[in-house]
């Protein structure tokens, strides 16, 4: 305290922000190396077949990808938790992206059995401290790419038809994340616009053939406040029967074969292609990355900007949305 009143404010690094949680973590047994100390019950008890059902029924993973994130945290956990961890950047790119995301997982599952997120916290910590995510498979590339990699991937993409076709563009379109996307299908859409805040859909049609979707949808540390997409695409999305993960592998499928881009990516291409128009504020209020005051405002007040740059930023692409 003393240094503070005589103005002298100490730096807070990384290492010494990873020691505060793990000191504030002790009580639930969040120790690892980082500390010095070993307390493996907050992971060594946390139950498989539970992981399983939590990744299959409340995240709606698909099945083999539910047992793939339960086998690697299982495989590794000794590891990432442990005095080895360094030893995690000598796996291909492929094979530490799996490994990377059975723990993000782990840490939703620590959040949405305890509704404590410090699991979650200590996670990111370790993997930014020892640099595990350096050098991942297309991890960040469609942040630095060049227009002429964006317009031959989405030559490619929007040549697509069919339902496939469909769900690649409502990807594409939305840059929403795969569950938010079976969510804005199955969710009911309210009617009352004025005010409204019940927890359904609320569906706002705007000008040049496009529409805002107020979703509200929070989970953990991924929030989703709204999403503009083409109108005509999202009646067409609507009025398919059912839409579910299987449709979301199956263009996962296409999108790898015609263009090596995993269908999540198509949300990192959205936030590239915004962010040729919008501020970065504004295109991280759309991918749900903004505090909630931020995305409020442009609600109440910058609706109709926020649609007119959307609009210019994918006629910068010469994308036609009315197709």
């Amino acid at each position: 305290m003393g240094d503070f009143i005589v103005g002298k404010f100490p730096q807070v690094t990384e290492d010494k922000q990873i020691d505060t949680l793990i000191r504030n973590n002790q009580g639930n047994g969040l120790n690892t190396l980082l500390e010095g100390t070993y307390n493996r019950d907050f992971y060594e008890k946390a139950d498989p077949e539970d992981m399983l059902r939590y990744y299959t029924i409340v995240k709606r993973l698909h099945p083999r990808t539910s047992r793939c994130l339960v086998s690697y945290f299982k495989r590794f956990q000794d590891t990432f938790f442990g005095e080895k961890v360094e030893e995690l950047r000598e796996y291909p790119p492929s094979k530490r992206m799996w490994i990377l995301e059975s723990f993000r997982k782990f840490g939703a599952y620590s959040h949405y059995k305890t509704g404590n997120d410090q699991c979650s916290d200590l996670v990111a910590k370790i993997i930014r401290r020892y640099g595990l995510n350096i050098g991942n498979s297309n991890h960040g590339r469609l942040y630095i790419v060049d227009n002429s990699f964006i317009d031959e991937k989405l030559k490619i993409l929007m040549e697509i038809q069919g339902h496939i076709g469909l769900t690649i563009r409502v990807g594409l379109f939305t840059g929403l994340r795969e569950e938010e996307i079976i969510y804005i299908h199955n969710k009911q859409i309210c009617n009352n616009l004025g005010g409204c805040k019940c927890e359904r859909l609320h569906v706002i049609e705007k000008a040049k053939g496009m529409t805002i979707v107020m979703v509200n949808w929070f989970r953990g540390h991924k929030k989703c406040y709204f999403t503009i997409v083409p109108t005509k695409i999202w009646q067409q999305f609507r009025n398919i029967p059912n839409f579910n993960n299987i449709d979301i592998q199956i263009a996962h499928k296409m999108t790898m074969k015609v263009s090596n881009l995993m269908y999540m990516y198509l949300r990192k291409l959205h936030y590239n292609i915004m962010c040729r128009v919008m501020k970065q504020h504004e295109a991280d209020i759309l991918a749900g990355r903004a505090k909630t005051v931020a995305a409020q405002h442009y609600i109440l007040y910058e609706l109709d900007k926020l649609t007119e740059d959307y609009t210019r930023a994918w006629e910068t692409f010469k994308v036609n949305t009315f197709q």
